[in-house]
């Protein structure tokens, strides 16, 4: 039976959360540059640009997420999952350059003193931005958990940015609002500090990664004490992981009796790797190497 590439593509959790959070940033989008503009506001301007950045960073996973989803091939033997970490590192880029910009912007307006008190359309505005981006993230951040999405949850985060962002704006155009105008590019100064924030974060995920960061020690040692449960396992020799984009693949040598036949060495290594597929969460591969007790000890 033949699939529709478009009822495919709407079939996918992941696309559908980021096809509806696009939709709703573009609203945001011309919403927050129109009021900014028309209500003098620098902090409703600023956060403008940043659900624009939003629309393009959504663009970015659907297209990230496709890629790290293709099996493995003859080039790429152990599949495309770090397009998603790729993908999530440039988003952390975008992030990064957007607080800065904002920053900019907001850093020029004090010094020239061309602030102005905002309209009362920019405190609508930001009011219901700041619905519209907390909704944005509670979807696409538990949509991201479920399906182990690392590029989804760090698009989620920029939506939380975005609500902060709008919490900023808000008390700005309020401050200025009540006679102190200065209040307003000082709340973008703030935003940018809080963009920059979370994608200095990612970013530093990101490049964890990329160069293929262990899962977390304690969990590492919760899988040890499992596999030494294994009653024909002696000790274990060595354990790698390794994370690679949304997935984990684990290499372990565990010490077995010397006088153990190949058949039964065979079933102790399909034990371990049912352990280690039971204790880590989201394992595309492991490699069980057997050694013998009495001569790596």
């Amino acid at each position: 039976m033949k699939v529709n590439p478009k009822e495919a593509f709407f079939s996918n959790k992941v696309n559908r959360v980021i096809v509806i959070t696009i939709i709703m940033n573009l609203f945001l989008v011309i919403a927050k540059m129109i009021g900014g503009y028309f209500a003098g506001s620098k902090a409703l301007l600023a956060d403008g640009l940043h659900s624009a950045s939003d629309v393009i960073t959504s663009l970015g996973v659907i297209i990230g997420v496709g890629i790290a989803k293709k099996p493995r091939d003859d080039e790429h033997q152990y599949g495309h999952e770090k397009v998603e970490t790729i993908v999530t590192f440039l988003l952390a880029i975008v992030l990064l350059y957007t607080g800065l910009r904002i920053g900019i912007v907001s850093g020029s307006s004090i010094l020239h003193r061309t602030s102005i008190i905002p309209g009362k359309f920019a405190l609508y505005t930001a009011l219901f931005s700041i619905a519209v981006k907390e909704v944005q993230y509670q979807i696409t951040f538990k949509v991201g958990k479920e399906m182990k999405s690392s590029a989804l949850i760090a698009d989620a985060w920029h939506h939380r940015s975005d609500a902060l962002s709008s919490i900023a704006a808000f008390i700005g155009i309020v401050g200025s609002r009540v006679g102190f105008p200065i209040l307003d590019p000082i709340a973008g100064i703030v935003v940018s500090f809080i963009v920059m924030k979370v994608g200095l974060e990612i970013f530093k995920d990101c490049f964890q990664q990329l160069i293929d960061v262990s899962i977390h020690l304690k969990d590492l040692e919760g899988v040890k004490k499992s596999i030494l449960q294994q009653k024909e396992v002696e000790y274990i020799n060595d354990i790698r992981t390794r994370r690679h984009g949304s997935k984990v693949f684990v290499d372990v040598r565990v010490a077995v009796d010397p006088t153990m036949d190949i058949y039964r060495g065979h079933c102790v290594a399909v034990e371990v790797e049912s352990i280690i597929k039971k204790e880590v969460e989201n394992v595309k591969d492991v490699i069980v190497h057997i050694d013998p007790s009495s001569s790596t000890q």
